[in-house]
């Protein structure tokens, strides 16, 4: 329309066609009032347009959908060059499609500017979208969904701490990320992302706290409240805890220092003590004596045993187990007669000695016996071997002592109470 008015006034003058309107009204009074009416009507109507802004503009038809009303086509040109101008990526310019225009009315001060039909444009450009650039050092060197890089570099920079540690880690590299506006080619696959981010240094301190064993000594305890062959673990032991604290610098995982903050005992070890009996109980001419009414010896050598189980001892155990080596001596006690010699059940290879007053001791689970039924013996003389025949479950010596036939505590007879 505006290229229409243009070309009439390049033909003719303003001048010669107000003076040929002017004649042609003045010879035809009719023609004259109805132009005046006519006049009087295109000045109010004028007189409105100008009044609430109306003008022509042109709808930008982009991608299929109606995304703004510009003044003219330059504006659209203009909004372009902002929009690939804020679009990393070589080939942005060719990503944005041709417009096409629609004329329209429109009022002036609802026509966009050029800012605003950049942001339309990016917004309807399928090829374009919002992400995040890595750069490092300066570089670009991987370009992906903001958040995920930022996940990506939270777990990257605290990959190397130790665990259970209190720790601080930072790059060794200047890492930093752009938001903007990305051709869609421009985005880095995951594999590129992880690649790139755990390719930048890390630095790590950490503080480690380590503990470690301290082993427990132990110590024996004498008493002469209890007798030789007497032994046993009266107090645990325990080990105790040293704790280091250390400051380690890593580089990349790679422990480049390690200083000592502290190293303290918090736990100290307790000893393990053992209790051993020291009163005698060595055959000798004194216990032959009067301490013993009985006159008793031990049947084994002092000091070639232990007492593996008393008499009594919660299960109606009516003799003493003296645990020894196999084939070590078994001497009788005293003086007497041999009533039996054999084999005897759970007693497994047995001799009984009858030393009169009443007096009778058994030898049992011997490995061989040395005396037959009948055979007087003397105080001290081998009868037999320790073994483990009958019902036994290790080489020992069951001893019994009976009193007119009633089985009685041995401990006292012998000289281990």
């Amino acid at each position: 329309m505006t290229v229409i008015f243009k070309n009439i006034l390049n033909k003719e003058s303003l001048l010669n066609i107000y003076s040929r309107a002017v004649a042609f009204v003045k010879n035809n009074r009719i023609l004259a009032r109805v132009c005046s009416l006519c006049l009087i009507g295109m000045m109010a109507v004028g007189v409105s347009v100008v009044s609430v802004g109306i003008t022509l503009g042109f709808k930008v038809n982009y991608s299929g959908s109606f995304i703004a009303t510009v003044r003219n086509a330059q504006v659209f040109d203009a909004a372009k060059s902002i929009a690939v101008n804020n679009i990393e990526g070589s080939d942005a310019d060719s990503a944005i499609e041709t417009p096409s225009f629609k004329v329209t009315l429109t009022v002036a001060d609802r026509l966009d500017s050029a800012a605003a039909v950049a942001d339309a444009i990016i917004e309807n450009t399928e090829n374009i979208v919002k992400a995040s650039a890595l750069i490092v050092n300066g570089e670009r060197v991987a370009c992906g969904e903001a958040e995920e890089l930022r996940e990506y570099l939270e777990i990257s920079r605290t990959r190397f701490e130790p665990e259970g540690a209190e720790s601080k880690s930072e790059f060794t590299d200047k890492v930093e990320l752009e938001n903007g506006y990305y051709l869609k080619t421009e985005i880095s696959d995951p594999d590129a992302v992880k690649a790139a981010v755990e390719a930048i240094g890390v630095k790590t301190v950490a503080v480690v706290t380590t503990d470690t064993e301290i082993a427990f000594s132990k110590k024996t305890v004498k008493t002469a409240e209890k007798l030789i062959g007497y032994s046993e673990v009266t107090t645990a032991g325990e080990n105790g805890v040293n704790r280091k604290t250390e400051s380690v610098e890593l580089i990349n995982g790679e422990e480049i220092s390690r200083t000592e903050l502290s190293n303290e005992v918090v736990k100290e070890p307790q000893t393990e003590v053992t209790t051993v009996g020291t009163a005698k109980t060595t055959a000798s001419a004194a216990q032959r004596s009067a301490e013993r009414s009985a006159g008793f010896i031990s049947p084994l050598k002092r000091g070639s045993f232990t007492i593996s189980a008393y008499y009594g001892d919660g299960r109606g155990h009516k003799g003493m187990d003296l645990a020894a080596n196999k084939g070590t001596p078994i001497y009788a006690v005293a003086n007497g007669t041999v009533t039996y010699a054999g084999y005897d059940g759970d007693y497994g290879n047995s001799v009984i000695i009858d030393h009169g007053n009443g007096l009778k001791t058994r030898y049992a689970h011997a490995s061989a016996l040395c005396v037959s039924k009948g055979q007087t013996v003397s105080q001290g003389e081998v009868i037999a071997y320790v073994g483990c025949t009958g019902y036994s479950t290790g080489n020992h010596l069951h001893f019994e002592v009976m009193v007119n036939g009633n089985r009685v505590n041995p401990i006292s007879y012998i000289g281990l109470d």
